[in-house]
């Protein structure tokens, strides 16, 4: 590649190119022409434009290290020795435009402080996240070399006890960034009457009326990181629904971070306290047998591997005004991906994670994890739930935004929201008001007065909402979570939202908690059907480009539809995913692009071809796992092309288009889709790479041609 600057990058052209780049969620700005001091052995750059690939290459063979891309146009890099004594040496890379110092006050994340009436993780609790591995080492080193305890580490992450200023641990030689340690919590919905006892009936449908009759899960497994599961011992007797469903139980000691404050209790993996992860494993996994089938999970077929995360935590005194002793998540080792890997070494491809912290909407250290591990591991699916932080403040029916908690703000997890249960007359007899007694999170007198169940195309008042701190989607897709009957720990004298007969093996609760659990199930009878049909397992973002694909319109509680901040691509359909080879009467033909050899790089696009011969309405959903980060780091388009080459709908975050209305391309999401009816003819669906920092992107198509209609 030519050093000297081509013509089309004069001064006048990149004036007009905006100085700004995400570092770490914060909003920076590169002025052209300006270069680093060299102060600091790393360096912002701002890049040209779109990434290319001969751009990546030059890095490399000038010898700057990539640390992280900045998107949309820029990278944290490694100077070598030549560029630290001479930095405007970069200059010599016609595609740099500019440059600053990494400094201390970019290794941090805006993150707003947790609801007051939460628990939180004692003050001076720090996470740091190191480059690498020798990175990690020296700063180990470095605050041995202080005095700062160092309570845990994992890979490149470290906790450490520091109540001083935190920019001397961001200042270290190695510190990425660093933020305050988090703590999860777990999204089932408490009801303030729960005590009182509505009157015993029987969901007698089930949970797995939402599965087809011919699909069980069968050959699948799901790993669910929860507080425990029944008895916590297979030989000492487990549920019977969830018995011969278990392939591997795992009890997590405490985290070594927690023990400066707290003390455990005996560890093992009994559901002593709510018995949420019992509940959680019986709707998805649990085959019926104690009850006759009436209370069968989604996917009665499938293994489950059982993660038990809870401890009964003593807290020292010292602590106990943050954090009472009770029952935490103490487990839950401190990179997430430790906990994914080890599903994955027992054959775990669908993971469901009913619980997460109250970020706000804001991409935390665990969001990192998540879609690091989903980019890395491209065959997994991670569910969580949204949240049940839920607010109509105003009481005009349409929820407040920005509720959604972590790890379901990663870009990559299908986070899940939650509508109203199906049950009528059966269950809780509980009324939205007996979960904001206090009238602190729903005005509408109308609202307050509703039964918490019944109707399920219905948005529940306390599913979380988006938009995410950068502005995308979340949930992506709703699932029934309210009223629902499934496992009761044996080893709990919960009763959740009542019990549900036949005593005592079934109880009644909701939550998005309940919802997640319902979509990685139907994840586990997707993938076993499009298993079959293809004779090969499909990739998880397909997976996730099916499941959204399927969706149905949502009601808000305002009874119009609800937005997609609201309800994503909206409630769960499972039929509507499945593989059809042709159509029938109210139901699509569905295809399936997905494959290793489908990739692309900035520039570089590929073509599906789709022939139609009467009116009929497209739809279709491109996805992928994106390279982790804020902000979206590989931007890929989806495009409608008619056979002459003309643009009819440009792919947005849930497909909705109007006729004529063409939109713009979405810089957003890692999820794209058109949803539009067409007359009979020839038509392409173009996929192309747009800035493809961290390339090439591999992703997934998925369509499906239906008669017109909504």
């Amino acid at each position: 590649m030519s050093q000297g600057r081509d013509s089309h990058l004069e001064a006048d052209v990149l004036a007009t190119v905006d100085p700004v780049v995400w570092v770490q969620g914060l909003a920076v700005s590169i002025a052209a022409g300006h270069w680093p001091s060299g102060a600091t052995p790393r360096a912002v750059i701002r890049l040209a434009g779109p990434v290319q690939p001969a751009w990546r290459q030059a890095l490399q063979d000038q010898g700057l290290t990539l640390r992280f891309w900045c998107p949309p146009s820029g990278a944290c890099v490694d100077l070598p020795p030549k560029l630290l004594k001479r930095p405007a040496g970069l200059t010599g890379l016609s595609f740099i435009v500019g440059g600053i110092d990494y400094t201390e006050d970019l290794c941090k994340r805006p993150l707003g402080a947790p609801p007051a009436d939460e628990p939180t993780l004692p003050e001076g609790l720090i996470d740091l996240i190191c480059f690498d591995t020798p990175a990690r080492e020296r700063v180990e080193q470095a605050l041995a070399e202080r005095g700062i305890p160092l309570l845990a580490r994992a890979h490149t992450k470290l906790r450490v006890g520091f109540l001083g200023d935190v920019r001397v641990l961001r200042d270290l030689d190695g510190v990425k960034l660093t933020e305050a340690a988090r703590l999860p919590t777990l999204m089932s919905a408490p009801l303030v009457r729960a005590s009182l006892g509505w009157p015993l009936l029987v969901w007698r449908n089930g949970a797995g009326s939402l599965s087809p009759a011919t699909l069980d899960g069968a050959g699948e497994t799901i790993a669910i990181a929860d507080t425990g599961l029944d008895s916590g011992d297979p030989l000492a007797g487990m549920h019977p629904d969830l018995a011969s469903q278990l392939s591997a139980l795992i009890s997590l000691p405490m985290n070594d971070s927690w023990l400066p404050f707290a003390q455990p209790s005996s560890d093992d993996a009994a559901d002593r306290q709510s018995g949420h992860g019992t509940h959680v494993s019986g709707l998805a996994v649990g085959n019926g047998s104690a009850c006759a089938g009436r209370h069968m999970g989604v996917a009665p077929a499938a293994k489950l591997v059982f993660l038990a995360l809870e401890q009964q935590v003593e807290v020292r005194p010292e602590a106990a005004g943050r954090l009472p002793s009770g029952y935490y998540l103490a487990g839950r080792p401190l990179d997430l991906r430790d906990l994914l890997r080890m599903g994955a070494e027992r054959g775990a491809t669908l993971y469901n994670l009913s619980w997460g912290d109250a970020a706000r909407g804001a991409y935390t250290n665990d969001s990192h994890e998540a879609d690091l591990y989903l980019h890395e591991t491209e065959n997994a699916v991670v569910v969580c739930a949204a949240g049940n932080d839920g607010t109509d403040l105003d009481g005009d029916g349409r929820a407040d935004s920005a509720t959604v908690r972590s790890p379901a703000t990663a870009k990559n997890v299908i986070a899940v929201g939650a509508t109203e249960g199906p049950l009528i007359g059966q269950g809780s007899r509980a009324r939205w008001a007996d979960i904001d007694p206090g009238v602190a999170r729903w005005a509408a007198a109308v609202d307050r007065n509703d039964p918490v169940t019944g109707e399920p195309d219905r948005l529940a008042p306390m599913s979380s909402c988006g938009p995410t701190a950068d502005g995308r989607i979340k949930p992506e897709i709703c699932a029934p979570g309210t009223n629902l009957p499934a496992t009761r720990s044996r080893a709990t004298a919960a009763q959740g939202w009542g019990l549900a007969d036949p005593l005592p093996n079934y109880v009644y609760n909701g939550g998005t908690s309940m919802a997640a659990p319902l979509v990685t199930a139907t994840l586990a009878l997707l993938r076993q059907a499009w298993r079959k049909a293809a004779s090969r397992a499909p990739s998880g973002m397909a997976l996730k480009a099916l499941l959204l694909l399927g969706a149905r319109p949502v009601r808000n509680r305002s009874g119009s539809l609800a937005s997609p901040q609201e309800a994503g691509f909206g409630r769960l359909c499972i039929e509507r995913s499945l593989p059809r080879e042709t159509a029938s009467p109210g139901l699509p033909a569905t295809a399936l692009r997905d494959g290793s050899k489908l990739t692309l790089d900035t520039g570089q696009q590929r073509n599906v071809r789709v022939q139609l011969r009467e009116q009929t309405r497209l739809r279709a959903v491109l996805c992928w796992y994106d390279a982790p980060g804020e902000r979206l780091v590989n931007d890929l388009d989806l495009q409608l092309i008619d056979a002459r080459g003309r643009v009819l709908a440009q792919g947005s975050a849930t497909g909705t288009q109007k006729p004529g209305l063409i939109g713009e391309p979405d810089r957003t999401h890692p999820v794209e889709a058109v949803d539009l009816t067409l007359p009979p003819g020839r038509y392409r669906l173009r996929v192309s790479g747009a800035n493809v920092m961290a390339g090439p992107q591999r992703y997934a198509l998925a369509y499906a041609l239906e008669p017109p209609g909504p």
